[in-house]
């Protein structure tokens, strides 16, 4: 098996999430998955800094991210971006 994200293989008795999508299953790692986590964590709580450092590190590992994973990761983005600027809108007003 092969982490969707950063492509590395899973060794013996290592743990991998396998995130379910439209079209197919995505294989994450312990460390993408947890920067995945994290990111959605910092737009949630609407801490922008955390969110763009968290952003940062998980697209410095994505390496060599496979076509699904870069398509996955947009969708998941997006809404997250979106909540992220209509807050910093709101503070600005």
């Amino acid at each position: 098996m092969v982490c969707d994200c950063c492509r590395r293989k899973k060794k013996l008795f290592e743990s991998f999430a396998a995130i379910q999508t439209k079209n197919g299953q995505l294989n994450f790692c312990v460390e993408c998955n947890d920067l995945a986590y994290k990111v959605r964590d910092d737009a949630n709580e609407l801490k922008s800094d955390d969110y763009v450092l968290h952003l940062e590190q998980w697209k410095k590992r994505a390496k060599k991210p496979s076509k699904r994973f870069i398509e996955w990761q947009q969708a998941f983005l997006a809404p997250l971006e979106m909540k992220l600027e209509k807050s910093g809108q709101q503070k600005s007003e």
